[in-house]
């Protein structure tokens, strides 16, 4: 795409723009391999020499992935925001007793950067009182604007599976790993993912299910504490402390938009579900 910006000012309200919109990677017009590895952030910030009179060509600007979780553009210079801390104390988390108090205090909770960039909140969908808790990844651009995990066509094909052994969204509880979804659908940080585990621990142990069936590498990752892949940790049980001193009969799967994408690992899929079946 060819620019007609002719300002600094112009182009960084551009590439603002660009990231709340949820792009997350830079493609240059010609590969420049001698251009020296530099953040976008540094670049918006960067004062021009007095002698330059020229914007740079975009073709000779480096790219570098932008980490919207980190550092967040404006159409004006301005360092880099702090790093968001994690506000989740065991004494933060301990005074929560119920579903409703937990998912006020998401709603009041500001130090994400992630509520900033969402729409709504995805808190929770089906029976709380279910025996099932099914954990997916992150919401997508469906579950954001409606405000309900699993409603896209994941969701419609996640009910399918539920109904191959006899269950629906009245006899399962479903939660995400996140409850915002990350801009651009793009995968969470691992500071992120950090900040708001205890959370979801903490979401686990008031619904107080008796299984836990986990979709998706990224949240199978953070709530089995592993770095395998999906591929390893599916299709295994696993008895799982989520903080309450409780061993919760634990097991990974595939995720329904993995498996819309890859329909010849669905016999994989069907086989966790069996295991379920078996084990309820």
């Amino acid at each position: 795409m060819s620019a007609h910006l002719q300002s600094r000012e112009e182009l960084i309200a551009l590439l603002a723009w660009q990231v709340d919109a949820g792009i997350d990677e830079v493609l240059l017009d010609q590969p420049d391999p001698d251009a020296p590895a530099q953040r976008i952030a540094d670049f918006v910030t960067k004062t021009p020499a007095p002698e330059q009179s020229k914007v740079p060509e975009l073709s000779k600007a480096p790219s570098p992935a932008l980490n919207t979780a980190s550092a967040t553009l404006s159409p004006v210079s301005a360092p880099n925001p702090a790093p968001v801390s994690n506000v989740a104390t065991d004494q933060t988390l301990a005074s929560i007793q119920t579903l409703t108090a937990l998912r006020a205090a998401l709603e009041t909770m500001d130090d994400c950067a992630l509520k900033h960039t969402a729409s709504n909140l995805v808190f929770a969908d089906g029976n709380a009182g279910a025996r099932v808790m099914i954990i997916g990844e992150s919401p997508g651009r469906d579950e954001d604007r409606v405000g309900l995990p699993f409603v896209g066509a994941s969701g419609q094909f996640l009910d399918k599976m539920l109904a191959s052994i006899g269950l629906d969204r009245s006899l399962v509880y479903i939660a995400n790993l996140l409850p915002w979804r990350p801009p651009g659908n793009r995968t969470p940080t691992a500071e992120e993912v950090n900040m708001l585990l205890p959370w979801l621990r903490r979401h686990i142990q008031l619904a107080n299910p008796e299984i836990v069936f986990i979709l998706g590498g990224s949240s199978a990752k953070a709530l089995l504490d592993s770095k395998d892949g999906i591929m390893k940790l599916r299709g295994k049980w696993r008895d799982v402390d989520y903080g309450d001193g409780i061993n919760r009969p634990t097991l990974a799967s595939l995720h329904p938009a993995y498996l819309l994408r890859s329909p010849a690992q669905k016999r994989l899929a069907f086989h966790d579900l069996l295991s379920l079946a078996g084990k309820l």
